[in-house]
């Protein structure tokens, strides 16, 4: 089984560059996010990394701040479908951060 320091490594250097690429990309050349979506994307970031840190200390702690940046991650509405690749990935981080939520539980 996972434990949240593991999955929450997976997530900062796997999937959040390519995700955040993506965000870069499709905010500036697609219009499909907004600088309110970007702002977003920065905040749940701060708090994953915050998170990293603190699951060390507190998994609870972390486990609240991950719990918070998949809220944001959650309202970040594009204008219009993202593309396929950018789903997928966009999905498969909101799933690993949905299982440091569960792992905890």
């Amino acid at each position: 089984m996972e434990d949240v320091k593991n999955v929450l490594w997976k997530v900062l250097n796997n999937e959040a560059p390519l995700v955040e690429d993506d965000i870069k990309m499709y905010h500036i050349k697609e219009g499909i996010l907004t600088e309110d979506d970007l702002k977003k994307w920065r905040e749940a970031i701060r708090l994953i990394r915050e998170a990293y840190y603190d699951a060390y200390k507190n998994e609870n702690v972390a486990v609240e701040k991950v719990r918070k940046s998949l809220e944001i991650i959650n309202s970040i509405s594009p204008k219009k479908p993202m593309p396929p690749e950018m789903k997928i990935r966009f999905e498969d981080l909101k799933k690993n951060l949905e299982l440091v939520v569960k792992i905890n539980k």
